[in-house]
């Protein structure tokens, strides 16, 4: 029972707040991330103990919803999409993530060195900093150019690609980040052969799939079940490479984005294609979505605003910063104008989930900690790093939509 009165709470307020943003002219999922950090507010500003409110902040039942809100976004956006828009994009996509994710991680190390502490943990300490900086978020930025209708324009098919490059590669450094944690020292030419060698694998496992099986296997699924089948069969497709991707190392987003990229009408028909699209967008739109954004702003932790201001403060800037500047030049290099260019550094500011569940594996690794026998707390920024990141994580989150429907809300043509 508490399980699903926590999820009706939350639910309800991301609804009602996704509303509520809509008629402002602003993208739902700024209500949606609002009606969380309402929550979250309320859980430690309320004179009086809620017991039903107490566990939402940790409910595993809206952090599984949420979860799942990421897998149909991810799988939304890959429907949505093709293999030959990406392509053709192939070159800025590289340029521009090359750019947003070199120099916000370098950013992010200079900060860390700057501020933190001698200790033995100060190099995995910088390295978090940075990689925080460095990922993006592909559901954030793909459900505001759904909403904008530029998903398949040139900045939208950008933003996306250079996006899933930034993560995949962010979560290679986050594996040399858990290496230097655990070993205290960074990983060998054979142990990063490895690394990139997975990357491989899953990516060839997935291009395997949709160019050799999917036609072949919506062929053989029966056309009398309403889109049954092919619904089920895209979601097996998209979990299995979701493991795949977890087993070799990688984020299980990459599963269901490659899956739904290779759902095409040429190969499944347009008939089937049409029916499973609406299904997955309506569960999409309807639950999963609004429920993920509002996770995200539960997880809102005031304590690195009193505490580290200066800090904090300089965190976010160098997040904005470094995506507009790193990812925004390279885009303007290869054509686009001042405002698309900024748009896309805009696009690929949001960090969202991928940086909450970083900083989570950095603070249960004891990387928060001062790393010299002495009291984390006599450190502010240390043991008030994990709450900076996640200030980070929610803010950068909120200023895409807000960011993207400014430049071009109104604009609906490509460059």
């Amino acid at each position: 029972m508490t399980a699903l009165l926590e999820v009706l709470v939350v639910l309800l307020l991301a609804r009602i707040f996704g509303r509520l943003a809509v008629a402002c002219h602003q993208s739902s999922s700024i209500g949606e991330i609002l009606a969380g950090v309402v929550l979250a507010l309320a859980l430690v500003s309320l004179p009086v103990e809620l017991p039903w409110l107490a566990g939402l902040k940790d409910s595993e039942a809206v952090e599984v919803i949420g979860e799942a809100g990421i897998f149909l976004l991810l799988l939304l956006t890959g429907i949505e999409m093709e293999p030959k828009e990406i392509a053709e994009h192939s070159r800025e996509a590289v340029l521009v993530a090359a750019g947003g994710m070199l120099l916000p991680l370098v950013l992010g190390c200079l900060l860390g060195w700057a501020v933190l502490p001698p200790s033995d943990l100060k190099q995995g300490q910088m390295l978090i900093i940075g990689i925080g900086l460095s990922i993006s978020a592909i559901p954030v930025a793909a459900k505001v150019f759904m909403e904008l209708g530029l998903l398949h324009q040139a900045v939208g098919e950008i933003v996306i690609s250079a996006a899933v490059i930034d993560d995949v590669l962010g979560l290679v450094l986050l594996a040399v980040a858990g290496h230097l944690i655990l070993r205290g020292d960074l990983p060998d030419l054979t142990a990063l052969l490895l690394l990139l060698g997975a990357v491989g694998v899953f990516f060839g496992v997935a291009i395997g799939l949709g160019l050799f099986v999917y036609a072949r296997l919506w062929r053989w699924l029966p056309a009398n079940q309403g889109g049954a089948m092919s619904l089920s069969a895209l979601l097996l497709l998209a979990l299995a490479l979701g493991l795949l991707a977890e087993l070799l190392g990688l984020h299980f987003v990459l599963g269901p984005f490659v899956a739904g990229l290779f759902f095409e009408k040429q190969r499944v028909g347009t008939e089937t294609y049409e029916r499973v699209k609406a299904v997955v967008g309506a569960v999409t739109s309807a639950v999963a979505a609004p429920v993920f954004f509002a996770w995200i702003g539960l997880q809102l932790d005031l304590g690195a605003f009193a505490a580290v201001p200066g800090f904090l403060a300089a965190l976010i800037a160098l997040a904005v910063l470094g995506k507009l500047v790193g990812a925004g030049l390279p885009a303007y290099w290869c054509g686009f104008g001042p405002r698309h260019a900024l748009a896309i550094g805009i696009g690929l500011s949001g960090r969202g989930a991928v940086e909450l569940v970083i900083a989570s594996i950095a603070q249960k690794s004891g990387l928060f900690v001062a790393g010299d026998g002495t009291d984390p707390g006599a450190n502010p920024i240390v043991s008030h790093l994990f709450s900076a990141l996640v200030i980070t994580a929610v803010t950068t989150t909120l200023l895409v939509p807000i960011g993207l429907r400014c430049l071009l809300g109104r604009y609906r043509r490509s460059p």
